[in-house]
């Protein structure tokens, strides 16, 4: 039985609700957390976005994700959703590798754009396309590829 299974019995026990996996991936990557960078970080409510039920079949995969061992790969996901023409890998790479600013993305903000993309697809793919442009103005090294 695998994490989403495993909420929805705790729903239907009345001993969760919806997002139960979540908060404990949270809860997870915040003990983690080195004290300094803890002052950095904040998780958005999700409860409008990932965790409603129309988007149920991200949610789903979402759970898949989290039931992966560590570490976890968003192309190890098998039959991975496409919405907009991406994957939830597809959007990680995307995060990741043009904005070298970035430190870490976590499971739920690569699967909360797909979302996104679902609902305001102009506006995702414009996140998913964007490029810092501080080291266009010499402030910077990086380098636009």
């Amino acid at each position: 039985m695998g994490s989403y299974e495993r909420e929805q019995q705790m729903i239907a026990a009345g001993t969760a609700q919806r997002g139960q996996a979540a908060r404990e991936y949270f809860a997870h990557l915040d003990a983690n957390l080195p004290e300094e960078a803890s002052n950095f970080s904040h998780r958005p409510d999700y409860s409008k976005t990932l965790f409603a039920p129309e988007n149920d079949d991200i949610y789903r995969e979402f759970c898949a994700y989290l039931d992966l061992p560590e570490p976890r790969f968003f192309d190890a996901v098998e039959q991975p959703l496409i919405i907009g023409g991406h994957t939830a890998a597809d959007v990680y790479f995307a995060m990741k590798s043009r904005n070298y600013r970035l430190v870490s993305i976590d499971g739920a903000a690569v699967y909360n754009m797909l979302v996104k993309l679902r609902t305001q697809p102009d506006i995702a793919e414009r996140v998913l396309q964007f490029r810092p442009t501080c080291y266009k103005s010499g402030c910077g090294t990086q380098k636009q590829a």
